[in-house]
C-alpha cells in the first residue's frame, strides 16, 4: 500500500522496459511500479546492506524477483546501464542535489521523479546545472507533512531567482494540495520575517526577499480562490 506521497510519484512515472529506483529501502514503490504493469524490469540501489536486504526480501515476498535487479553502492554509481527513469525519493535535498551533480553522466537522458523533505530550491538548481527541465511539480501530504514531487526531463530551462525558490510549474499544479500546501508556506515564511525583524543585525536584502514572496505566494492564493468561487454551481 503505497501512502500519498509514494501514490504521485507512481503516478508520474511513465511506462517503460528498465527503470532505476535509488535508495529505495523498503521498495514499496519499485514493487507497485511492477505489480501494476508500468515498469518491467527494476534496477533496486541502496547504500545501506540492511536496507538493500529488506528490499531483497520485499520483492521476493512478492514473487518478483525475476524482475528486479539489485545492487549495493552510493548515488547513482550503481546504474551502469540506460534507463528509461529513474527515481530519487525519501532524501533530503542537498543529497539529492549533490547525487544529480555527481552522477550526471549516468543519467543518460532518463526521466527523472524526485522528491526531498527538504531543500527544494537546491534541487531546482542541479536539474538546471545539469541540463534537465522540471515538467511536473507536485505537492502531496503524508506522515504528518507536506512534500513536493518533482519530475524532470532533457532540456535546459534557465529559472529566475524566485522559481528556483518557489517553483515554476508547481503553480501549474491541480491538485488539491496546492492550496494548503502555499498556506503552509506562507506561514513558514511569516514566521521567518518576524522572527528575522527581532534579530539584533537586520538584513534588508532577507526581509525584502521574503516581502516579496509572500506578496507572490498572495497573489497566488487570491488566484486559487477565484478560480474555485467559478467553478461553484
Amino acid at each position: 500500500m503505497l501512502d500519498e506521497r509514494l501514490s504521485l510519484v507512481f503516478d508520474l512515472y511513465p511506462a517503460c522496459r528498465l527503470a532505476a529506483d535509488i535508495g529505495t529501502d523498503h521498495a514499496h514503490l519499485p514493487a507497485a511500479l511492477l505489480q501494476r504493469g508500468r515498469c518491467q524490469h527494476m534496477l533496486l540501489t541502496d547504500i545501506s546492506p540492511a536496507a538493500l536486504e529488506n528490499a531483497r526480501g520485499e520483492i521476493s515476498r512478492r514473487g518478483l524477483t525475476d524482475r528486479v535487479t539489485l545492487r549495493l553502492g552510493d548515488g547513482l554509481e550503481p546504474v551502469s546501464e540506460p534507463c528509461e527513469a529513474i527515481s530519487v525519493t525519501g532524501m533530503g535535498g542537498r543529497t539529492i542535489r549533490d547525487m544529480l551533480l555527481d552522477g550526471r553522466e549516468r543519467l543518460r537522458g532518463a526521466m527523472l521523479i524526485l522528491s526531498a523533505h527538504t531543500d527544494w530550491p537546491l534541487i531546482r538548481e542541479a536539474v538546471m546545472e545539469i541540463g534537465y527541465t522540471i515538467d511536473r511539480e507536485e505537492p502531496c501530504f503524508a506522515a504528518g507533512r507536506f512534500y513536493l514531487v518533482l519530475r524532470a526531463t532533457p532540456g535546459r530551462e534557465a529559472l529566475s531567482d524566485r522559481e528556483l525558490r518557489l517553483g515554476k510549474r508547481l503553480f501549474q499544479s491541480r491538485s488539491p494540495r496546492l492550496k494548503p500546501f502555499l498556506r503552509r508556506r506562507r506561514e513558514i515564511l511569516l514566521r521567518e520575517l518576524k522572527g528575522l525583524r527581532a534579530a539584533s543585525r537586520p538584513d534588508p536584502l532577507r526581509e525584502e526577499t521574503l516581502l516579496s514572496d509572500l506578496a507572490f505566494y498572495d497573489a497566488e492564493l487570491r488566484k486559487i480562490t477565484s478560480q474555485e468561487t467559478e467553478a461553484d454551481p
